[in-house]
């Protein structure tokens, strides 16, 4: 493709979420990225689309994906495993209980379908979890995906639409016009694209990608580690998905030094289980850490005593896209026409993708967006 109307750079579920409803929208798309599609946290990642972090804002992205996820799973080639399994969510102590109650009251009045889970509650939905755990929630509209599989769906669907996908091509700089006000080009280990729009969608590399462009995007990687068991025979969790509480502490953690824990449980169709989560903040390091392995795994085992007796096959990392207020950028820059921002999801890259895409396309286009991106605009970090 010559001059497309928008070169959208990075190839995980964000970007090829854009690249293919902005093709959906009649808009010529070039989408390049400088490796593998999939490679980076989209490859790395678990499971869950998970509709129940707040602030609301999350609520209402993570909940327009959700539709568009059975819009794809419907509509796509490949199967992306999509399953609405729901999620567990486990209280520890009885002193947390109050807290989730209140939070169980603001989603549903937000709309959320969601219930409070008392001791006996849980244990009945989940008979191996440990018999000292307090309570918890159950989530009703969480739903489950194969991140790899829908990123690589999608962007054959992109490609099936018009769109040029276009992987191993590294983006070397960004041409603006002569006053610096407009987009002009984009310039690829490849070659020169020609264009006056450009989105940046290339998750925890996207601070390095801005400043091609002469901005500053507060976007830092946060390591993630996840362990992977033999398939289980027996049924150690009924839901597809449970996790600790804490899990949300986890994801609030700020702290740059150290590392955040939590117990969180999800089933591939395989029988597989995939163990997490861990938050580093440890630059572009891709080490798997034994010391995280370990704590991840006790703090898995303190919640299903059976995962003692099971095989780890295998543990990977990646990198989520970490904001200081933990909300994506979905915006346009302002000062510079044509460039728009896509990114920093932290771990709901899977769960905000689609939504994001949509979204994109929407302000791309100058349709009206379906939810109000103005908690999301890049220029609340501007002071």
């Amino acid at each position: 493709m010559t001059n497309p109307d928008v070169v959208v750079i990075g190839g995980g579920i964000v970007g090829c979420s854009c690249a293919y409803y902005l093709a959906r929208a009649g808009v010529k798309v070039h989408l390049v990225e400088k490796g593998s599609l999939g490679a980076g946290a989209s490859k790395a990642g678990m499971m869950l689309v998970v509709t129940w972090e707040e602030p609301e804002i999350h609520l209402g992205l993570a909940r327009l994906s959700r539709r568009l996820y059975v819009e794809l799973s419907q509509e796509l080639d490949v199967d992306i495993a999509f399953q609405p399994a729901g999620t567990i969510a486990v209280v520890e102590s009885p002193l947390n209980m109050a807290g989730m109650g209140e939070m169980i009251q603001r989603l549903q009045k937000w709309g959320l379908t969601c219930r409070l889970l008392s001791s006996q509650d849980i244990r009945e939905l989940e008979p191996k979890l440990s018999p000292d755990v307090a309570g918890g929630a159950f989530f009703d509209e969480d739903a489950l995906v194969s991140p790899l599989y829908a990123t690589l769906a999608i962007a054959q669907a992109a490609r099936g639409l018009g769109a040029v996908v276009e992987s191993g091509a590294e983006v070397t700089s960004i041409e603006l016009t002569p006053d610096q006000s407009q987009i002009a080009a984009v310039v690829t280990s490849r070659g020169r694209i020609p264009t006056p729009s450009v989105v940046i969608a290339a998750g925890a590399w996207s601070a390095q990608i801005g400043k091609l462009a002469g901005i500053e995007i507060p976007i830092t990687p946060r390591r993630g580690t996840v362990v992977v068991t033999a398939p289980v025979s027996e049924e150690i969790i009924r839901c597809k998905s449970v996790m600790a509480a804490g899990y949300m502490d986890a994801v609030r953690s700020g702290s740059k030094s150290g590392v955040a824990v939590a117990a969180a449980l999800q089933q591939t169709p395989n029988g597989n289980l995939l163990l997490g989560t861990s938050r580093q903040f440890v630059g572009f390091d891709p080490v798997v850490d034994p010391t995280v392995v370990s704590s991840m795994l006790n703090r898995c085992a303190r919640f299903f005593p059976a995962l003692s007796g099971l095989s780890a096959i295998r543990t990977w990392t990646g990198f989520r896209p970490y904001t200081p207020d933990l909300l994506p950028i979905i915006s346009p820059v302002e000062g510079i026409d044509g460039l728009h921002i896509a990114s920093g999801h932290e771990g709901l890259g899977i769960t905000e993708g689609p939504a994001t895409g949509k979204l994109i396309s929407q302000m791309v286009t100058g349709a009206e967006p379906e939810i109000d991106l103005q908690p999301l605009s890049f220029a609340r970090f501007a002071s």
